[in-house]
C-alpha cells in the first residue's frame, strides 16, 4: 500500500516537472537586446489584451478576447539598431499572432509610440476562434498609426490606466476586425543609452489619467458633494418646518 502511494506521488511529481519545463513563462520585462541585462537599448513591462471580432459559420459575429499571458505568449524580439526607430514584436498563439509596437525618436529628442501593426491568424482549431467562418480564416494583417506614451528621451513613461487602441485598419474583408488592443500597467523606456550600464527606469512621466486617479481631487469632489447634499437637506427641512408653523398660526 505504501509503495503504491509513493509511486503515485512520484508520478505526480514527474508530470508536474514535465509540464513546468514545457510551460512558457511571460517575461517580467521586455528588454532589448534580449541577451543583455546591463547595456540595454529598450525596456518595457505591460499587460495587453487583443480583441478580435470575426464572423462565425452561421453568419453571426463573435468577439475573441486574447490576453497576453503564459498560455498565449510564445516569444518576443525587436529592432533597436536604428537611431530613430525601435520596435518590440510579441508573438502569441503558437506563432499565429504577432503584435509590433513601433517607437520613434523625433527631432526634439522625444519618444512616442507611433505605430502598432501585426497579423492575427483566425484558426478554427484554436479555442479563441470557435466555429469561425471559412471566409474569416487565415492570416489577417492590421495596422494603426498612433501618438502615444510621449516622453523625453532618458525618461520613462508610466500609465497604469488602460489605454485602448482601436483605430485599426484590418485586411479581413469585413469577416475579421481588430476591435482594439488594450494596454495597461505600463512602464516603458525606448532609446535607452546603451553606452552606460542600465540600473533602473528613468524619471517617470505619468499619463493624465494616472495623475487624476492618484491625486486628492476625487476625495475632495466627494466631500464637496456630500456637504452640498447636507445643506440641501437642511434647507428643505427648515423650509418645511416654517410652512408647518405658518399653517398652525392661520388656524
Amino acid at each position: 500500500m505504501v509503495s503504491k502511494i509513493i509511486s503515485a506521488l512520484l508520478l505526480i511529481a514527474c508530470l508536474f516537472f514535465i509540464s513546468s519545463t514545457n510551460a512558457i513563462n511571460l517575461p517580467g520585462n521586455y528588454t532589448l537586446p534580449k541577451d543583455s541585462s546591463d547595456n540595454l537599448c529598450f525596456i518595457a513591462r505591460f499587460d495587453l489584451v487583443l480583441n478580435v471580432e470575426y464572423v462565425k459559420s452561421d453568419g453571426k459575429k463573435n468577439i475573441s478576447i486574447i490576453p497576453l499571458n503564459n498560455e498565449t505568449f510564445q516569444f518576443y524580439d525587436g529592432t533597436y539598431a536604428l537611431t530613430k526607430t525601435h520596435t518590440l514584436t510579441i508573438t502569441m498563439l503558437d506563432n499565429l499572432t504577432t503584435i509590433t509596437l513601433e517607437f520613434f525618436l523625433n527631432e526634439k529628442n522625444q519618444t512616442s509610440l507611433t505605430r502598432v501593426y501585426g497579423s492575427v491568424t483566425v484558426d478554427n482549431n484554436t479555442k479563441y476562434f470557435p466555429n469561425s467562418s471559412i471566409h474569416a480564416r487565415g492570416p489577417r494583417p492590421f495596422v494603426a498609426n498612433e501618438s502615444l506614451f510621449n516622453a523625453d528621451r532618458a525618461h520613462s513613461y508610466r500609465c497604469n490606466t488602460r489605454t485602448k487602441i482601436d483605430n485599426f485598419k484590418t485586411d479581413g474583408n469585413g469577416n475579421v476586425t481588430i476591435k482594439s488592443i488594450d494596454i495597461e500597467n505600463l512602464r516603458i523606456q525606448p532609446f535607452v543609452d546603451n553606452m552606460s550600464t542600465f540600473h533602473d527606469y528613468g524619471v517617470e512621466e505619468v499619463c493624465t489619467m494616472d495623475r487624476f486617479t492618484s491625486s486628492n481631487l476625487i476625495p475632495i469632489i466627494v466631500g464637496v458633494c456630500l456637504a452640498v447634499l447636507v445643506i440641501v437637506v437642511l434647507v428643505a427641512y427648515l423650509i418645511g418646518r416654517r410652512r408647518n408653523r405658518n399653517g398652525y398660526q392661520s388656524v
